[in-house]
């Protein structure tokens, strides 16, 4: 399982970006997930400030592992959506010259009943990876609180070019869903992982807490991402807690121990 690759989302840290990924480097990662509205962005990088960027992850033996872009409404809401799809298709732009070849967006709740946004979805999709396509770069979809199933769905119906998928491991346990099952209903659009653990509530949803401390089995989980082959990297994320940092570099070090 070596050939994994661990990689971490500096914002975890709450520090300026360049002292983000010494310290991303420090703790062992291999690659950095950067917050393309909170810590980067297009407007702020000229053409001389991405070859600048590039060199100082170089000097760290670091790179790109993908792009996030969050958002506070879902990606077909009708407001503003076309200053959403705009934002988006420059995210991706930025993500090609940063060398980070996927950049990570979240679609919101997907509804498939007869007045749901399922087909609205898929236009907005089929558009954006038309353009993701164009330019060379990967965009994908994080599942959030949408089963497997309705995710296959979606991206199946994606033909205009290739939409991964973003498999997180808190929400495997938030909604209840099996990891094996869910594994083998995506492989073939995972693109990247999302390493959170967590303790579940009764019903669903619950609390994140550091990772090793939860109800991932990652003695199992890891194996079962090996076994599909995968090549991409496995981001180490902490989105609650008050020594984030601590809690990414005691993770690195746990899945390293696990991946020997």
């Amino acid at each position: 399982m070596s050939r994994l690759k661990l990689a971490v989302a500096t914002r975890c840290f709450n520090l300026p970006v360049k002292r983000a990924i010494k310290k991303a480097a420090e703790i062992g990662a291999r690659g950095v997930q950067l917050d393309v509205q909170n810590e980067v962005s297009a407007a702020s990088f000229g053409g001389t400030g991405d070859r600048h960027f590039r060199k100082y992850l170089e000097e760290f033996n670091l790179k790109v592992a993908s792009l996030r872009l969050p958002s506070r409404h879902a990606l077909t809401e009708p407001e503003f959506l076309d200053q959403r799809v705009d934002s988006i298709k420059s995210a991706l732009e930025f993500a090609r010259r940063l060398g980070g070849s996927l950049l990570i967006i979240h679609p919101g709740l997907i509804r498939t009943d007869d007045e749901g946004n399922f087909a609205s979805v898929c236009e907005v999709l089929n558009d954006l990876a038309r353009f993701a396509s164009h330019i060379g770069t990967d965009l994908c979809i994080s599942c959030e609180n949408n089963s497997p199933t309705i995710i296959r769905e979606l991206v199946s119906e994606v033909r205009s070019g290739l939409i991964g998928v973003e498999l997180d491991t808190a929400e495997l346990i938030f909604n209840q869903q099996d990891p094996e099952s869910s594994i083998r209903e995506l492989h073939n659009w995972i693109k990247t992982y999302r390493l959170r653990d967590a303790i579940r509530e009764m019903d669903r949803g619950g609390i994140e807490v550091p990772l090793g401390q939860g109800m991932v089995m990652w003695d199992h989980f890891l194996p079962l991402v090996s076994e599909t082959d995968y090549q991409g990297w496995l981001i180490v994320d902490r989105t609650q807690g008050d020594q984030r940092l601590e809690d990414c570099q005691n993770a690195i070090s746990y899945l390293e121990s696990v991946l020997i």
